[in-house]
């Protein structure tokens, strides 16, 4: 199958014999770089033509996919998940006809590649950097990635935002409420013993890491990286796509000086750089 820069992957892979949570995910991570990432960088002026493009935690492949029906001249994704890569990335990517490759790293424990060092224009990180529990070290990875004048495109839901703790993940009616997660702890552990095993491990370890939008801008600064652009959501653009619903996109990034605005919105968005 051949793609064109202005046909709608998402609708194509809807198609595809795949796990409607497989499909979910594609769409919302493809659509989103689409009409939001994408569009941001160019209009920052930090995409150039054919650009080299690493996703850090890629998953299903929309982002970087989205990339690379754009226009890249190197498309890498990679993510800790291998078998993820294996059994639906590489397979959709294929099936696209997309010049993408995949690969299982760890962005903190494992060594950078040497053929990596100083390889790509921008790096995405699209809802990973909170999973991280040593975001100094994974900055650190990212900026020996980074060509000189490269960015870093970064999202990610802030801990003390409505859904920050990840505690839907859970499957309990307590966990779909908002800012439960930040009950005292002794209460939350008790909502998480009863929710869904697999995930109760990755809602502990999101509340030891309790990301912060200054946590991740101190990690990025100590790792040679300055603030180029940020913006903050209470609705996020990726809402209409997750749950195909007319939601509308609610940006606060120009109240963002009012306080509790970066503490509570749903999103923050921020693009970094080397420091100059």
């Amino acid at each position: 199958m051949t793609t064109s820069s202005n046909r709608d992957l998402a609708a194509v892979v809807e198609q595809f014999a795949k796990h409607p949570r497989t499909r979910r995910n594609f769409r919302m991570q493809y659509r989103l770089a689409v009409h939001t990432l994408i569009p941001w960088l160019e209009k920052l002026g930090v995409l150039p033509a054919n650009p080299a493009v690493c996703e850090i935690g890629c998953g299903e492949g929309g982002v970087i996919d989205a990339f690379a029906q754009h226009g890249t001249s190197a498309a890498l994704g990679t993510d800790i998940v291998g078998l993820l890569l294996e059994q639906i990335s590489i397979p959709i990517a294929k099936e696209l006809n997309l010049p993408v490759d995949f690969t299982a790293h760890d962005v903190i424990g494992d060594a950078i590649p040497p053929e990596w060092d100083q390889r790509f224009d921008v790096v995405v990180l699209r809802d990973v950097i909170e999973h991280l529990d040593d975001q100094g070290a994974a900055m650190r990875s990212i900026r020996r990635i980074l060509k000189p004048n490269g960015t870093i495109l970064l999202t990610f839901p802030p801990y003390t935002s409505a859904f920050g703790g990840h505690q839907q993940l859970l499957g309990t009616t307590l966990g779909n409420l908002p800012f439960v997660h930040l009950l005292p702890r002794s209460v939350f552990e008790q909502i998480i013993k009863k929710g869904d095993e697999v995930n109760q491990d990755e809602v502990r370890r999101l509340h030891a890491i309790r990301a912060s939008v200054k946590g991740v801008k101190d990690a990025a600064r100590r790792a040679g990286l300055e603030v180029l652009a940020e913006r903050y959501f209470g609705l996020r653009p990726v809402f209409r796509w997750k749950y195909n619903l007319p939601i509308p996109t609610l940006e606060l990034t120009a109240v963002r000086g009012f306080p509790l605005v970066k503490t509570l919105a749903m999103e923050a968005a921020i693009v970094f750089r080397p420091a100059r």
